[in-house]
């Protein structure tokens, strides 16, 4: 860890790995609500499920705005329509999932987020930082 930059790289990929797992510990969330289904009564099932949507929301737009911050950086170079699903996800007023798929609703009106790509996209810089080192 010669200079400040490599430092800096270190905290932003530490703190994106950070954010994935919790993403995809969120999504765990929600097949563990679905295993539930008949043993808990339905209003707790959608009380849980109402609660990790919000968490999902949150925990996106946190990776979403690191992932900004990684490219403003000139860490990492953020693909088009990526960068179109996270401004989505960043400025929405509304936000929906049921099974991997994310909408999303701004002024711009409904939007369908790709979560898949958004997720592989994060794993392949993870990933591409493990080959550096």
């Amino acid at each position: 860890m010669g200079n400040k930059r490599d430092l800096k790289r270190l905290c932003y990929i530490e703190a994106l790995e950070d954010n994935v797992v919790g993403v995809e510990m969120i999504l765990n969330r929600f097949n563990q609500i679905e295993d539930k289904k008949g043993i808990f009564d339905s209003y707790i099932l959608t009380h849980d499920k109402t609660k990790t949507t919000l968490d999902l929301e949150l925990s996106l737009a946190t990776l979403c705005i690191l992932l900004r911050k990684m490219s403003e950086n000139l860490m990492v170079v953020i693909p088009s329509e990526l960068r179109r699903d996270m401004n989505s996800i960043i400025h929405s007023n509304r936000f929906e999932y049921n099974r991997f798929e994310v909408v999303v609703y701004s002024q711009k009106g409904r939007e369908l987020v790709d979560l898949r790509g958004l997720l592989r996209f994060c794993h392949s810089i993870l990933d591409s930082d493990k080959v550096r080192k």
